[in-house]
């Protein structure tokens, strides 16, 4: 069956259900696209075939009566004939270059029978180089007609033909890492586009909301679930633009999970594209839940410093001495009462707390409750009152009047699996009745925050899910390693985990692990590899990124970088002042750093991993043997192992991991040892 992109044609009707039930008689080797409506004529459909190319379908219902009009070719209707004819035959001449041959093209006419089709051809065939078709013979062709209307044509040709009339589908060369495993180095390298089932993925139920709402529909939702690599932020932000430029009164809202991924695709997009729509916005989501938390109180949210709360959880924890967990296991219960917005106590003694990593007994969950009552009232003492981060998204849930909330008409969501339950509801009482949510996840990431499933959180996915198994960023060896790690240390469901599809990917070389014998021995030997890949493989530092962790001062390695690169060279995503724009504009290029906890989403053609030795060396798998409760010691098992899963699925084609410490064995064996 043909792939239709997208999915539902852009007219409704009867004839629109026709044309789509016979084309979809096509096999799967070709692919039906409509072009969405822009300035320039363009035919109603484009027929692509991964072997025998392209050809263009127009649809016409004007009648042979009122094209003849009596022998006399003058009518209205004639004219508006005569000028689709002309708008098909010279549509593509500006896209063809010198030896080209345009694309065969067919005009199917709805309401007229095929003797009536034989005088029409006779008549404009050959002037107009158009075949003509009845929709009689249309219903009863076999594919022979559309087979011979097919033209072969060069991959440029066929490049173009995507940029001219899909340009929502092609990847900027800034966007990608693919271009690095083309090994053409001439200035004439191809173009980049979403694949077949990344395009169509993206283009899903464009529906112009207003007729949403004529049908009676709500929320408009749909999730695409993907490994990574598998182009899911390049779904969301080809899908964003296409909304903003669609409904460019409407406002369209694209959420991420961290802000260093916000900052790099912000950079990406002006750098290819000059600027941002005006009625798009992207941003993280407690950036653009401030804003909504500041619409209702008047002014932003104060946050407690994360170096405050110990010394305060000290102070007040002494009246309930039943809670023997540590600090930061209190501090990450009162985020989960927040993230799941437990109203009472009773609440929170049926709230299922699976995957929490910790066990709390009835009689804990009841000193907990007491202890998170006297955190919330310390913090919103005068004379400054604060708050806990994740109190500011369950301030807004239980507002009493949400009316002053500025609502999207369409939003997006990256890396949704790391939202909490607080969040989402927070996004939907920030959108019109009738909008449209987007979703994109990784379950093999960390599948939703506190083990909660899409339908706890409110969201029926079932039948609105689409899964992407193939990964266009890195290489088969890469993947592989980052693979079996994580299937070692995880016991995911089923259903939260994706198998990758290794078929077709570049077969790649093994990342590779660098013994040190110190951190400075580490950060040494970083920068011969930088050096190495600049001088050695044709590369710039902005296709490269250092992925750091715990162990090393991000200080430390941001300045010996920038002094070896220079001054403005480094662009570290966690430093305060640079968190939101690069050091030097857009213009120029950068060695990106960000740390393991806010790399999600970023990616490199190279990738270095260093300060890692809390995810993989030896002495930490041996200290999380020791942890005397199963459930904690699995939960840190499992979230060093998605961690590292992540940093190693940032690389595209060549990733190391620079370590001071023995590597546990489990790890090190996928790797190579350099």
């Amino acid at each position: 069956m043909a792939i239709f992109i997208p999915e539902k044609l852009g007219t409704a009707g009867a004839q629109a259900v026709h044309i789509k039930r016979k084309l979809s008689q096509l096999d799967d080797a070709h692919v039906v696209r409509s072009p969405f409506p822009r300035q320039e004529w363009l035919p109603n459909f484009f027929v692509q075939h991964a072997n025998k190319g392209w050809s263009a379908i127009a649809v016409c219902d004007t009648p042979y009566s009122k094209i003849t009009n009596n022998g006399l070719f003058e009518s209205s209707e004639t004219t508006r004939f005569e000028a689709l004819l002309k708008n098909f035959q010279s549509f593509e001449k500006a896209g063809l270059h010198a030896g080209e041959k345009p694309l065969k093209k067919l005009v199917v006419m709805w309401r007229c029978n095929t003797q009536e089709i034989q005088q029409i051809s006779t008549r404009y065939s050959q002037s107009h180089g158009i075949y003509f078709l009845s929709r009689e013979a249309f219903d009863q062709d076999d594919g022979q007609v559309f087979s011979r209307t097919l033209s072969a044509i060069s991959g440029p040709q066929s490049d173009r033909l995507l940029s001219l009339y899909f340009p929502e589908a092609e990847v900027h060369a800034h966007n990608t890492t693919r271009r690095l495993f083309v090994r053409n180095s001439s200035s004439t390298l191809g173009k980049y586009f979403l694949d077949y089932n990344q395009e169509w993925a993206a283009k899903l139920d464009l529906t112009a909301p207003q007729e949403q709402v004529e049908a009676g529909k709500d929320l408009s939702l749909r999730l695409i679930n993907g490994v990574a690599g598998s182009g899911k932020t390049l779904i969301a932000m080809a899908r964003a633009l296409l909304l903003a430029e669609m409904y460019p009164d409407q406002q369209v809202l694209f959420l991420i999970h961290n802000r260093p991924i916000v900052a790099d695709l912000r950079a990406k997009l002006i750098r290819s594209r000059g600027a941002i729509p005006k009625n798009l916005e992207i941003c993280t989501f407690f950036s653009w839940a401030g804003n909504q938390w500041k619409q209702l109180n008047g002014r932003f949210p104060n946050y407690i410093k994360p170096r405050q709360l110990p010394p305060l959880l000290a102070r007040l924890r002494s009246a309930w001495p039943e809670l023997t967990q540590t600090s930061e296991q209190l501090s990450d219960e009162l985020d989960f009462i927040n993230e799941t917005l437990q109203e009472s106590l009773d609440s929170y003694l049926q709230a299922s707390r699976a995957g929490r990593g910790f066990a709390l007994r009835e009689k804990e969950r009841i000193a907990m409750w007491g202890l998170y009552q006297a955190v919330t009232k310390a913090l919103a003492s005068p004379p400054l009152p604060t708050m806990l981060w994740s109190a500011m998204p369950h301030d807004i849930c239980k507002a009493k009047d949400h009316s002053n909330l500025v609502l999207a008409d369409h939003v997006l969501i990256d890396e949704a699996q790391f939202f909490a339950p607080s969040w989402f509801h927070v996004v939907r009482l920030g959108m019109q009745p009738h909008g449209s949510l987007f979703l994109c996840a990784d379950p093999n990431q960390g599948f939703m925050k506190s083990r909660l499933s899409w339908k706890s959180v409110g969201l029926e996915v079932a039948g609105r899910t689409k899964k992407l198994y193939r990964s266009y960023r890195t290489t088969q060896a890469i993947l592989t390693a980052a693979n079996s790690i994580l299937k070692q240390h995880t016991k995911a469901d089923a259903d939260d985990y994706l198998e990758p599809d290794m078929q077709g990917m570049e077969p790649g070389l093994p990342p590779v692990l660098i013994q040190c014998a110190s951190v400075q021995d580490c950060i040494d030997k970083l920068i011969n590899e930088i050096d190495a890949a600049l001088k050695n493989h044709n590369l710039t530092v902005e296709d490269m990124l250092v992925v750091f962790g715990d162990s090393i001062s991000k200080n430390a390695l941001h300045q010996r970088l920038s002094r070896h690169l220079g001054e403005h060279a480094v662009w570290c995503f966690n430093l305060e002042e640079k968190k939101y724009d690069p050091p030097q504009g857009y213009r120029r290029e950068y060695l990106r750093m960000a740390s393991v906890g806010s790399a999600t989403g970023l990616e490199a053609g190279v990738v270095f991993l260093i300060g890692m030795e809390k995810l993989v060396s030896s002495a930490a798998s041996a200290s999380l043997s020791t942890v005397a409760d199963r459930e904690a010691r699995a939960t840190a098992t499992e979230e060093h192992a998605r961690k590292l899963y992540m940093a190693m699925t940032r690389a595209g084609q060549s990733l190391f991991l620079l370590t001071s410490e023995p590597v546990a064995p489990a790890i090190a064996s996928q790797f190579h040892s350099a």
